[in-house]
């Protein structure tokens, strides 16, 4: 009967050397993983405080010219307001009822 411990495994080495290898690879992807996340975090940060840093300009922006700010989001909204209106349309002319779409 095969003994466990000790054993000869089919890549040549002993069980308990594969087992030494596997567990080292897992800690080598484990701190690979920890480094990773740190930098993605920091990068997270930069990126947080970045939009930050924008808004407060934007917010200022606002605040200092009020009544552009209210002419541009108006104008937009109408502009997307008559961009529905026309595809809303356009796919209500090429609609047709089922049964014309066969005589």
């Amino acid at each position: 009967m095969a003994e466990t411990l000790g054993s000869v495994s089919a890549l040549g080495g002993t069980d308990q050397d594969d087992n030494d290898r596997v567990g080292r690879e897992i800690a080598s992807l484990r701190a690979e993983i920890a480094s990773l996340r740190n930098r993605l975090a920091e990068r997270a940060g930069d990126a947080a405080s970045y939009v930050q840093g924008e808004a407060s300009s934007v917010a200022g922006a606002i605040r200092e010219h009020p009544a552009t700010a209210t002419t541009i989001v108006t104008l937009v909204g109408a502009i997307g307001f008559a961009i529905g209106y026309l595809v809303g349309v356009q796919s209500a002319e090429n609609k047709s009822a089922w049964y014309k779409r066969y005589y």
